[in-house]
């Protein structure tokens, strides 16, 4: 028994990793690097009808970091420097799946972040709570092989990420928060991704690899955010008749934010995460999930504040 991926996927990945190799300018040193939650791509469930997803990711982002060390504090300017970011989210996914082949999703983000940094040897924060920026896309899958032991889907992802979530959020002092801690990233981005997946029968294990691009289409009051591209590999066996061992290794880089109000020299960079998780079955229709996410390896641009971890909690149902 063999295991290969199809050319068009293959030469995707030959062509993502040396990008990934050779480009020094991007990542999630300063953001969110989630892992990955498409159940429908994973071949959780596939039929016809609606599904709904509900995750909750947390991420305190309080170690400064330079290409991929970390600062030391006798290094730092007393008079500016990054303090920490809490950044709380709460996810909603609708999803629709016309038959195996076609569904359509849409996905709302709300945000919860505490930010606070010194600045001109003054303290200052923010706190808000937020809608994001939401998510539509359209999915196409289908079987590129079939055997007694294995079966192979492969799909393809196309969406627009929206300008819902605000760009002017202030504290209590008026003053305006960075671009790059705003809700909402203020332009529309173009969502691509393709995707293969197989289960081997004889081992009872499931695998995916996924490509990833959220590519900004337009700058917006001096800002556009930086181009991200991801990769995706994981795996999935069950452990008991309802509970799944999941295993993720998620690869991010981020390109340098753009505009009069960005600030490329700190922001971007590239990361490798590692994500153990479990889903357990609770109802004919219903899973729960969790994810940490640990880091391998982390490059930012200038100095960003990093994570030592984050985590993702959540519940899928189809009705």
């Amino acid at each position: 028994m063999t295991m290969r991926l199809p050319r068009w996927l293959a030469l995707a990945a030959v062509t993502f990793t040396a990008a990934y190799a050779t480009q020094a300018q991007a990542s999630c040193g300063a953001s969110f690097c989630l892992v990955n939650t498409d159940w429908g791509m994973q071949g959780a469930w596939q039929e016809k009808g609606w599904r709904a997803d509900f995750r909750y990711e947390q991420l305190l982002q309080n170690r400064l970091r330079s290409g991929t060390d970390a600062v030391l504090a006798s290094a730092l300017d007393p008079s500016h420097r990054e303090t920490e970011s809490l950044t709380r989210r709460w996810v909603s996914t609708l999803d629709y799946g016309w038959d195996e082949h076609w569904s359509a999703s849409v996905t709302l983000p709300f945000i919860d972040r505490e930010h606070r940094h010194i600045e001109d040897s003054a303290p200052a924060s923010w706190h808000y709570r937020q809608f994001g920026d939401a998510k539509v896309s359209l999915r196409y899958q289908t079987n590129l092989h079939d055997s007694d032991e294995t079966l192979g889907v492969g799909g393809l992802h196309a969406g627009l990420k929206l300008p819902s979530g605000r760009t002017g959020v202030r504290n209590s002092t008026g003053t305006l928060a960075e671009r790059a801690l705003q809700p909402g990233s203020g332009g529309t981005g173009l969502l691509l991704s393709a995707y293969y997946r197989q289960f081997i029968a004889p081992l009872q294990l499931s695998w995916f690899v996924q490509l990833n691009a959220d590519l900004p289409l337009n700058t917006v009051d001096g800002f556009k955010a930086g181009r991200q591209t991801g990769l995706d590999l994981g795996l999935s066996r069950p452990l008991t008749s309802r509970i799944t061992g999941l295993l993720q290794l998620n690869l991010q880089q981020r390109g340098r934010d753009a505009g009069a109000q960005a600030e490329p020299e700190a922001s971007g960079g590239r990361s490798a995460f590692l994500s153990p998780g479990i889903s357990v079955s609770v109802a004919p229709q219903t899973r729960v999930y969790g994810f940490v996410q640990l880091p391998l390896y982390q490059y930012v641009n200038g100095q960003q504040l990093t994570a030592r971890y984050a985590f993702a909690l959540g519940a899928q149902t189809r009705f």
